[in-house]
């Protein structure tokens, strides 16, 4: 006697459950080591805290002073680092800790976003794969101890890219108060981290709005559809609108001028050839020193193989969203002085694409996922696995060598960054500038790009 659908759907939502259950027991055990593992190990990497970390102190005394503009000594870093150090400033030699909480915090803001947002059924089903993936990344060793904000950048980008694809791509679902929230919140905070932040993501909103023209057209023929697409084009650019006149507010304060002339003037004096930014780029995607590939390839299977686990997938308007934003990201990146943002544990520059991605697609997992065949999942788990592999190295070096070390030797890894360290004390104080355009420079950025980390 065949099995009714009902039987059938019972049992299928339970299998998902139990799955669910074990898929949390694995992501707290794996976060609960590496947490462990973080707090014996890790030590505060700096990065650009060094440069911002004061910044709240200036801009108070210049207002206390009466200052207009320009404030001098103020870091070159967009409003967000400036509320980063109001936070911290004051905190008693505790500032290291307070970051590592506020790092924290945003990493595990999109489960409750997504809990307000679908439910706490879809929270339950998917969040596991989450917390798993990123918890079996280098984040936690090198980025929640950081002076480094592109984990909060990331966030904010990924919850605005998520409720965008909510609101306009999905005709049959009707987003409630919280992702209209979510829009208009992350809208205002996520530009404040990257000058360049809206533009990324404002051209990925308007392919989407191009290639989507039928989801925009049967959203347009539902009822309610109108007047929800008015809404959303206030929502989500209003507030992004808001973060640019706030960001330009910020540089006339800081320089005269409602531009950031400090990032301008470094690009303008540093910006490598059309060909060396090829190099660049190839370097940022394939590099075995945390590269694209090496650093994401693992969590980014554990999240999606984990989602469909459970029979979920993430929207494949999202993906559009989030995958273009990538895209500019890589090209934009591969013309800047330094692709890595060098001072990190791999390619930084690329966290707050990938992880936004990521972000985006744990609030948009809420489609069952399309069925496919066994022995096409099985050879695409094959062809990924020699990468998953190297994947894997690299995210264990760190727990694995003495302390300090693989930072260490990510940065200075041979002769050629020998000769650029020394160098920096002499040439290029005389050249300025220029010496990031120099053949030392270069060799060393080579060196770091093909360097294959080890204990």
């Amino acid at each position: 006697m065949e099995m009714s659908s009902e039987a059938a759907l019972l049992i299928t939502r339970e299998s998902c459950l139990r799955r669910s259950a074990i898929g949390w027991v694995f992501a707290i055990a794996i976060l609960a080591w590496v947490c462990w593992s973080a707090f014996a190990r890790a030590q505060f990497n700096p990065t650009d805290y060094v440069a911002w970390q004061a910044d709240w102190q200036r801009v108070v005394a210049c207002a206390g002073d009466g200052v207009a503009s320009p404030c001098e000594g103020v870091s070159k870093f967009p409003p967000a680092y400036l509320l980063n150090a109001g936070m911290v400033e004051g905190k008693d030699g505790s500032d290291r800790l307070h970051l590592f909480w506020l790092n924290l915090g945003a990493l595990l803001l999109p489960l409750g976003a997504l809990a307000a947002m679908r439910g706490a059924a879809v929270l339950f089903k998917a969040g596991w794969a989450y917390v798993a993936a990123l918890a079996i990344s280098p984040l936690p060793m090198f980025y929640l101890a950081s002076g480094a904000l592109e984990v909060q950048s990331a966030v904010f980008s990924g919850l605005y890219i998520g409720a965008v694809a909510q609101v306009i791509t999905s005709p049959g679902l009707k987003p409630n108060a919280v992702t209209w929230c979510i829009l208009v919140v992350s809208g205002l905070l996520f530009p404040l981290y990257k000058d360049t932040g809206a533009l990324f993501v404002g051209l990925a909103v308007l392919l989407l709005l191009v290639t989507q023209r039928s989801v925009l057209r049967a959203l347009w023929s539902t009822e309610g559809g109108v007047g929800r697409l008015r809404r959303f084009v206030l929502a989500a650019s209003m507030p992004v609108l808001v973060a640019q006149i706030l960001a330009a507010s910020y540089s006339w304060f800081k320089y005269g001028r409602p531009l950031p002339v400090a990032y301008m003037a470094e690009a303008e004096a540093t910006q490598p050839s059309l060909s060396t930014s090829a190099e660049f780029l190839f370097g940022s995607l394939f590099s075995p020193n945390g590269g694209l590939l090496i650093f994401w390839a693992l969590p980014v299977f554990i999240a999606l193989a984990g989602w469909r686990w459970v029979g979920l997938a993430p929207r494949r308007e999202v993906l559009l969203l989030a995958g273009t934003v990538l895209l500019v990201s890589c090209l934009a990146f591969a013309r800047w002085w330094a692709p890595f943002g060098w001072d990190g544990w791999g390619n930084r520059l690329l966290v707050p694409a990938m992880l936004s991605a990521m972000v985006a697609a744990l609030t948009n997992v809420v489609v069952p996922a399309p069925p496919s065949k066994p022995s096409a999942n099985r050879l695409t788990v094959l062809a990924c696995v020699p990468l998953l592999i190297c994947s894997l190295y690299y995210i264990v070096i760190p727990y694995v060598a003495e302390v300090g070390v693989p930072m260490s030797a990510s940065l200075w890894p041979g002769k050629a960054c020998a000769r650029m360290r020394d160098a920096l004390g002499s040439e290029a104080l005389t050249q300025g500038a220029a010496f990031w355009k120099s053949d030392i420079y270069y060799e060393c950025a080579r060196e770091r790009m093909l360097h294959v980390p080890a204990p």
